[in-house]
């Protein structure tokens, strides 16, 4: 029997599998995999054994059964070892293509995004991007969000997913897509999470957000402006290739009390974002980030941040 230390809740089963928790829920109700387990109040439990049928369900969708397919051979499988993807028919009783596991191990969605020595939760998300499924990648980062706050989710769980993806994408010459729809679910999940903190913001001028002028990497951009959403900051999020005189006036017409860019990657036209930023007292706190910045003069008002939660330090004080 599984010890009560070891049953999962819905919300981590689905991290786990990689997929959506309300997928669960419709797996349960449709073609009856319900768990075996409940808490003292009657909520869903998953034990190992119920994560093992659901693995299986999962991987039988992903070799391209229909689900009420999958889900009947789910139940009367009793070979642990035995491949979903050889030999068992289809809806129409045709027989798989065959061919080694490894070529069909992302199913519809391409092959699942490499990340190494990473946890379940790292796993079941690479899993849901490379199936394209913007649903169960945002609910899983959501639920990151609302357990571990935003400068754990990023650095434990969108970053690794997000350079698996830039990795694969430069090994491969493939897979821009899956970077595409994992870039939507994150930016879906960070501003609901801001949303939900509209009630902490303080008063007074916002913090302005910015990619430079030819830039059009937006997700530190949320990052940022949710994980300074908990600490009572409000932001401006003005989102990719802003040019100097844009930024200017934006500045100029919500009196932002700091402004931040982010730089992916060297431009000639960085070196003009500097003094865009109007003069005047007191002074609009200047601060970049990235890797674009490196070979930039700045001045010396401006703030260089290497990481997350220096971003975070600098821009909340």
């Amino acid at each position: 029997m599984t010890a009560a230390a070891e049953l999962l809740a819905i919300g981590a089963a689905a991290a786990r599998i990689g997929v959506a928790a309300s997928t669960l829920r419709t797996w349960e109700r449709r073609y009856g995999l319900a768990p075996t387990g409940r808490s003292a109040g009657g909520h869903r439990r998953y034990t190992g054994e119920d994560l093992a049928l659901l693995e299986r369900m999962h991987a039988l969708t992903l070799a391209g059964r229909t689900p009420a397919r999958a889900a009947l051979e789910a139940l009367r499988h009793d070979d642990p070892d035995d491949d979903p993807g050889v030999g068992a028919p289809d809806d129409e009783g045709e027989q798989d293509a065959g061919g080694p596991p490894s070529a069909r191990t992302g199913g519809p969605g391409g092959r699942v995004l490499a990340v190494p020595g990473a946890g379940p939760r790292v796993q079941g998300l690479a899993r849901a991007a490379s199936r394209l499924d913007v649903d169960a990648a945002a609910e899983i980062i959501e639920e990151a969000l609302a357990a571990d706050g935003v400068v754990t989710t990023y650095d434990t769980l969108l970053r690794p997913v997000l350079v698996a993806a830039g990795e694969a994408w430069a090994r491969t010459g493939t897979g821009i897509e899956v970077e595409h729809l994992f870039a939507e679910a994150a930016v879906e999940a960070l501003r609901h999470h801001r949303r939900s903190l509209r009630g902490r913001l303080g008063a007074g001028p916002p913090v302005l957000l910015a990619c430079a002028p030819r830039d059009h990497h937006v997700i530190p951009l949320h990052v940022l402006s949710a994980a300074l959403a908990e600490r009572g900051v409000r932001t401006r999020v003005l989102g990719s290739r802003v040019p100097p005189p844009a930024l200017a006036a934006a500045v100029t017409r919500t009196g932002a009390r700091a402004v931040f860019v982010w730089a992916q990657v060297p431009s000639s036209a960085l070196a003009s974002v500097p003094a865009a930023v109007p003069a005047r007292r007191p002074p609009v706190r200047l601060v970049v980030g990235g890797p674009g910045w490196a070979a930039v003069a700045l001045p010396e008002r401006a703030v260089v941040v290497t990481s997350l939660a220096d971003a975070v330090g600098a821009l909340s004080d």
